[in-house]
């Protein structure tokens, strides 16, 4: 097994970090423009199950499917020349949310670990430093709201409190 990992903090909350990596529309956004992004299905945003394509300029494709989705993390599975999963984590820490982006091949053939000794994981290094500084942007240029729920859309409720 091998991984790379990499770790950016952005200034937003985990909910609005999370968004900008779980909708399509937003992903496209901060991959790499060597990327592209091509759903599998017809939803716009990413849940247990979901599939989708990335294919970069050198005919690199892989096919992604998200495992599992928790409030703060993602897993995913994917499958190309070489195979593994990317695991994202986002930890909150006052005002920023740390991310945290590793990317593990677990690929046992003599093809798909040769491919990624050779050029993938120099490949994948370069295209996460990239991308992360790109997410980070994209997070802190457009947050949205800080949760479903903005406490700044909830009317004022005038009530006494009894503090005896």
């Amino acid at each position: 097994m091998s991984r790379i990992e990499e770790m950016v903090a952005v200034g937003a909350s985990v909910p609005q970090t999370m968004r900008h990596l779980m909708a399509l529309d937003r992903m496209r956004a901060w991959i790499a423009p060597n990327v592209v992004l091509i759903p599998r299905g017809t939803s716009r945003a990413l849940a247990p199950g979901e599939r989708f394509r990335l294919e970069s300029i050198g005919a690199f494709r892989f096919e992604y499917v998200v495992e599992a989705v928790t409030d703060r993390e993602v897993v995913l599975s994917f499958d190309g020349p070489w195979a593994g999963t990317e695991r994202w984590s986002f930890v909150a820490d006052g005002s920023e949310t740390i991310v945290r982006r590793c990317y593990e091949v677990n690929d046992d053939t003599v093809l798909g670990w040769t491919a990624w000794m050779t050029i993938g994981r120099a490949l994948v290094l370069a295209h996460y430093k990239f991308e992360l500084s790109r997410f980070r942007d994209a997070v802190e240029r457009d947050p949205g709201p800080m949760a479903e729920i903005d406490g700044r859309r909830t009317p004022q409720l005038d009530f006494p409190v009894d503090e005896g």
